[in-house]
This record gives structure tokens, sequence and C-alpha cells, in this order.
């Protein structure tokens, strides 16, 4: 029984495997659709998230998602698992700013490229930021959101220091950031203590029998133009965040 258990959870992680290239297909096929106002990366996205997290199980619970449908701007969240990508894709109307590493991964690399995920290499600095700001205007002007997790890289402990990058964009751009909060029950399902590579990690998750669910906390909008600096905008969500995160968790 055991063994048959395990295969059946195992099948889990082909489907996620087979969805994520039948989206990446997708992706490429309407690839032309950017340079229009049909918005359809924004919607494969969309449904790629949501069949994930059917395939997996997880349950939603939402607060403030669609408070302001037509928000245009940055959002920052913090990053404890490669879940935060697939649940924020498929519950906020943005695009992604990721590492220039992603781009190499095996089909999720490729379906990234696709739908406008933001690369930037880090090991350039200014410049780094400056292709972040053209890529970023040209979503703003698409009438998207920047999805940027500013920490840099994934945790099992929060909060960790921000980087500067979005809120470099969200202080010379005008556009107003928003804190999105993402909390998993149980944590240790989907949250490694350990970070390591992505398809062990899933492969991982994908014998877990337990049920998980996650609730997307969307704060309010913080404008940019109410502070005299980048570090002082980052100060400031910074505390926000981290005192939210804690009343969460407590």
């Amino acid at each position: 029984m055991t063994r048959i258990i395990s295969s059946i959870l195992i099948i889990r992680f082909f489907l996620l495997c087979i969805n994520t290239l039948l989206f990446t297909i997708l992706a490429l096929l309407f690839f032309w659709s950017r340079y229009t106002s049909l918005n359809i990366d924004y919607y494969l996205m969309n449904a790629w998230g949501r069949s994930c997290t059917f395939i997996y199980g997880i349950k939603r619970k939402r607060t403030n998602c669609f408070k302001d449908k037509n928000f245009v701007g940055v959002y920052v969240a913090p990053h404890s698992s490669f879940w935060d990508i697939i649940i924020l894709g498929s519950e906020l109307r943005g695009f992604f700013v990721s590492k220039a590493e992603v781009v190499k991964w095996p089909i999720i690399g490729l379906g990234a490229k696709f739908v406008r995920t933001v690369f930037i290499d880090r090991e350039k600095g200014i410049s780094a930021l400056k292709s972040m700001e053209l890529a970023s205007q040209r979503i703003f002007d698409s009438g998207n959101s920047l999805i940027v997790f500013p920490e840099g890289t994934r945790s099992y402990e929060h909060m960790q220091a921000l980087k500067a990058g979005p809120f470099y964009i969200s202080f010379t751009t005008g556009k107003p950031i928003r804190p999105v909060l993402i909390t998993y029950h149980p944590r240790e399902s989907v949250v490694p203590r350990k970070k390591g590579n992505f398809i062990k990690e899933l492969l991982t998750q994908s014998m877990n029998m337990q049920r998980t669910t996650v609730k997307v906390d969307v704060l309010d909008s913080i404008k940019p133009q109410d502070f005299k600096s980048t570090d002082e905008l980052k100060k400031h969500v910074f505390t926000i965040m981290d005192d939210k995160y804690k009343n969460l968790t407590a």
C-alpha cells in the first residue's frame, strides 16, 4: 500500500513538469501578443499557477488581492519557497524580476523568458539597475506591475535584509510599492530549511501527504513621493513587512 501511495504522489511531480512544458509552448506561440493590448502572457502565467496549485492540492486564502485591480507599480514579497513564484504569478497582475541564472533552468527558464520576466545580472551593479529600470517602464506602460523578491534569495527565516533594486525603480519611476506576504501552513511542507536544487525540492514536496494552505496578504500601497531617498523608502517597507510577518506567524 505504501508503495502504491508513493507512486501516486510522485505522479504529481511529472504532472507539474508536463503542465509547465505545455504553458511554455503556449507562451512561445503567443509571444507576439506582448506587442498588442491582449496581455495573453499574463493570463497564461495566471492559468499556469492555478493549475500547478491544483495538481499539488494547495488551498488558497486571500486578503485584499483584488482590492485595487488598477494598481500599477512594484509588488515586493519575502521569498521562502519556489511556490512563491507560482502563487504570486497567479494572484497578482504583474511580471517577475529574476536573477539571470534562472533563464538557464530547464523548461522553467524558457517559460519565464516568454512571459516578460525581467532578468538581471546582479554582478553588473548600476548598469543592471538601469536595464531593470528600462524593462520595468515597458511593463508599467502595458498596464502591468513588477513582482520582486527584494531579499534576493530564498531563506527559511524572515525577514532578511532587502536589496535596493525595487525601491530604486519605485523612486525613479514614481510608481508605488505594495508589500505582499505569503504564509504557508504547515510551513515545512513547502519551505525547506536548507535551500537546494528546485527539482530536488519539488520531488521532496511531491511525497508530502499533508494538505498545504497558503495565505496571501496584499498590504496598502506606499507612495515613493513621501520619502526623501531610496534608502528611506526601503527601511519603511522593511519595517511594515517585518511587523506584519511577525503578527501573522505569532
